[in-house]
């Protein structure tokens, strides 16, 4: 499964792409000091903590 770009800016808060043009980044739950996606497209972010997070549909595990 494909999800779409997120993003993590200066105040670490975690962002996701929509897609849409009214509201293209909408926050997502969490903070984070670093963002990546992996090939899968599975998306994850290290917290200020150094804990590992995968973003599963708003809520991290």
């Amino acid at each position: 499964m494909r999800r779409p770009p997120a993003s993590v800016n200066s105040s670490n808060q975690i962002y996701r792409y929509t897609g849409h043009d009214a509201n293209p980044w909408i926050g997502i739950p969490g903070g984070a000091t670093d963002i990546g996606v992996a090939a899968d497209g599975n998306v994850w972010h290290v917290n200020s903590s150094g804990g590992i997070w995968r973003y599963t549909g708003d809520q991290p595990s």
